[in-house]
């Protein structure tokens, strides 16, 4: 699973695959720090390419998208979607496509 979204890099092309890296959760505070790797397209991904842009979103409070049974991967990338930014700006990957 990842989301399809262009964004620009600082290498000039966009990263369009976003797909998670790492992920570190605190169930106690309904935390999680989410780190996702930009790749050019799938291709390159699965192709072993290494990513062109890294990014890490917070998902906390009403945002977070766990219960007491845990945190599943499609809550979460739905989550990466539609969370604003810690200064309250739009999301990121808002309007992303699910891959």
């Amino acid at each position: 699973m990842a989301l399809n979204k262009a964004l620009p890099t600082d290498f000039g092309v966009d990263a369009s695959y976003w797909h998670i890296l790492a992920l570190q959760v605190n169930r106690g505070d309904r935390s999680a720090a989410v780190t996702l790797a930009g790749y050019i397209d799938e291709p390159a991904r699965r192709g072993g390419c290494r990513p062109i842009a890294v990014m890490t979103l917070t998902l906390a409070g009403d945002s977070y998208p766990g219960d007491a049974d845990g945190l599943q991967y499609g809550a979460l990338y739905a989550a990466l979607k539609d969370t604003p930014q810690e200064d309250g700006s739009a999301p990121p990957l808002a309007g992303a496509r699910d891959a």
